[in-house]
């Protein structure tokens, strides 16, 4: 279960001036279950996502309490959250793949990293396997694995993002908002994903 109460936050600029990206947030997200935020573009969805998993930048101070079970995210150790929650617990599918691919590594190497990261898997012909897996449950084409992002059009860096953030199996996935060019039944994928992957007695 993920409970979210009171969850606020507001980023410190130059001067003092203070700016309030999220307010008093309060939802509740049970297994199996999918929530949807609906909001205008800058009202603070992806500002949500990232505090969750603490991504939010230095600037940001954030107020109130999201617990996963018995761990409460907001004041959650850097630590715990990097081997515990992401990827693991909560997957994020980011709007902007650009920022969360490596530039200078295919995305067969990024998928295959990640593999060994969340999951144990090791040797060569076994990591070429499962990315080649995390590709096809992302409909990501196998064609393309040996490609830089820079060579993939935004719809195909928006799929290798999502078979990046499906690799771990976390009971929770957290797409920020639909990129352009996905259709419908695409964007209902990771939604899918999230129930399939979650259980009564999952934290999430």
């Amino acid at each position: 279960m993920l409970s979210v109460r009171g969850l606020s936050v507001r980023f410190l600029l130059p001067g003092g001036r203070r700016i309030a990206a999220v307010t008093d947030a309060h939802f509740d997200v049970a297994p199996g279950e999918c929530l949807t935020l609906i909001g205008e573009s800058g009202c603070g969805k992806s500002v949500l996502a990232s505090a969750l998993l603490g991504l939010l930048p230095a600037n940001a101070q954030t107020a109130g309490h999201a617990h996963l079970g018995d761990l409460d995210l907001l004041t959650a150790d850097e630590r715990v959250l990097a081997r515990t929650v992401r990827g693991r617990r909560i997957g994020l599918i980011p709007q902007s793949p650009a920022a969360h691919l490596t530039p200078v590594r295919t995305i067969r190497s990024q998928l295959a990293e990640t593999v060994a990261q969340l999951t144990g898997v090791r040797g060569r012909a076994a990591l070429r396997t499962a990315a080649e897996q995390a590709a096809e449950r992302a409909e990501f084409p196998a064609g393309h694995l040996d490609r830089y992002p820079h060579e993939l059009s935004g719809g195909l860096a928006q799929r290798a993002a999502t078979a990046l953030a499906l690799i771990g199996d976390a009971p929770c996935s957290s797409p920020t908002n639909p990129p352009p060019g996905w259709t419908a039944t695409w964007w209902t994928a990771p939604s899918t994903n999230c129930a399939a992957t979650s259980t009564p007695t999952g934290p999430c």
